[in-house]
């Protein structure tokens, strides 16, 4: 590999990494500016708080002192996202924080919890987190879902990724962390541009429930040979896919729903050029690695592109009325405007509308940076976008998160009201709007 070089032409250059040329100019390619990357500026370190919703006020101010000690530097509540808390210096091991050991906190991005929550899950909904791993947005969302009442449904989550190493991470985080959010959680090793299994049908964690549901399967008065043959066929095709906390009594049940979700989250595979630790932890893992994970010239092109359909496949199981949230933690407009444009292009405004962020439209929110767009007529012009405009128009409610000015990771958040469902879609049609130049012109 050619040696690495500084990036930027400004007077702060000297206190920017030494990054390698490939990925200086995947950056140049992506519109991405390089100050994002100044080491001279740390970022904070976000954990979140378990069972936040369960703790009184005493409790969790008692946490944040006991956090405090423990790390040596100033830690604070993050006001405008509940459940959150800020330590002043990245560089703390969470290993030597008795709270994190105790299982009272998980480490998380306060951006990542922002689009976790943008969904605004409630008890009762049958949420889909469609890119789950390594976990800590599944851990959210099944928090949200506990309201501490037996009268009241309380709803599930189902989490899917398609790596079984990193689903079974996002396995070990549940099993340490959900305690009684356990059973209502699913988790599937599956792609998610095909993943079909609908939401659970009620009950389905319950074992009475499910021990019911399998005697009436197996009863030779309720059931005819054929349905008999037909249900061990099921169970054979999804047996060893999906994981459960408890062990349950029939997978077959937990795994026959026929109802869509209420929400979902497609926080989708990107090249994590937006999450600045990630990219500095490259200097120790070797550029090589940066080289094939993030900068790859077919990754370019591929990325957007699974990002797509991992969106129509996301939105397709979403019932009409819900909500469904597209994030990424890329700072690249080609995995961000241009996917959510290509998404906007195929579904009218009589489908799909999207909505204000919740958490950041109230005052004191964190600062959220505009949405790429052209400014003027030769930039509509030079990026073939003109007939697009009324598609970036649509998206005047989603917003990025940008380390420059959120003091965040970076983030890309959409958040989309499901209306009616569309036309059934061809695969060559599941395409962003744009992709970059140098990758258009192979």
């Amino acid at each position: 590999m050619a040696d690495a070089e500084p990036v930027g032409t400004t007077a702060s250059t000297a206190t920017l990494p030494l990054l390698p040329p490939s990925f200086c100019a995947f950056l140049r390619d992506n519109h991405i500016n390089a100050e994002v990357y100044n080491t001279s500026r740390q970022l904070p370190r976000y954990v979140r708080i378990i069972r936040y919703h369960q703790r009184s006020k005493q409790d969790i101010d008692e946490l944040v002192q006991q956090i405090q000690a423990d790390a040596g530097c100033r830690v604070s509540k993050v006001d405008s996202v509940p459940g959150f808390i800020e330590i002043a210096d990245q560089t703390i091991r969470l290993s030597q924080i008795s709270a994190y050991n105790n299982g009272d906190i998980v480490g998380m991005d306060v951006s990542s919890g922002i689009a976790a929550l943008a969904l605004s899950a409630e008890p009762g909904d049958n949420v889909l987190d469609l890119c789950c791993a390594p976990g800590a947005k599944l851990l959210l969302l099944a928090d949200l879902l506990d309201n501490h009442r037996k009268d009241v449904k309380r709803g599930t989550v189902t989490g899917v990724d398609i790596s079984p190493h990193r689903a079974a991470t996002c396995k070990s985080l549940v099993k340490k962390h959900a305690g009684n959010d356990r059973g209502f959680i699913r988790v599937f090793v599956d792609d998610g541009t095909t993943f079909d299994y609908k939401a659970p049908q009620h009950g389905w964690h319950d074992p009475q429930v499910v021990k019911a549901a399998s005697t009436s399967i197996n009863s030779p008065s309720s059931s005819s040979d054929s349905s008999v043959a037909q249900s061990k066929r099921q169970k054979r095709a999804v047996l060893g896919q999906p994981w459960f906390a408890p062990k349950l009594l029939s997978t077959v049940y937990a795994c026959s729903g026929t109802q869509l979700y209420d929400r979902v989250l497609v926080d989708a595979e990107c090249t994590h050029d937006g999450s600045l630790v990630h990219v500095q932890k490259y200097a120790q893992w070797g550029w090589e690695q940066l080289d094939a994970r993030v900068v790859d010239g077919n990754r370019s092109v591929t990325v957007p592109i699974l990002q797509s359909k991992l969106l129509e496949n996301g939105w397709r199981l979403l019932k009409p009325g819900g909500v469904l949230v597209y994030s990424t933690c890329s700072l690249s407009r080609y995995q961000n405007e241009f996917v959510l444009g290509g998404f906007l292009a195929r579904h009218a405004e009589d489908e799909a509308v999207l909505e204000p962020i919740p958490l950041l439209t109230d005052s004191g929110a964190i600062v959220t940076s505009s949405i790429w767009a052209p400014v003027d007529e030769d930039e509509w012009d030079r990026s073939g976008l003109s007939q697009r405009r009324s598609v970036f128009s649509r998206m005047c409610h989603a917003v990025r998160l940008d380390p420059l000015v959120s003091n965040t990771s970076g983030m890309f958040i959409a958040r989309i009201k499901k209306l009616k469902h569309g036309a059934q879609l061809e695969e060559s049609e599941i395409i962003p709007l744009a992709l970059p130049p140098s990758i258009q012109q192979i």
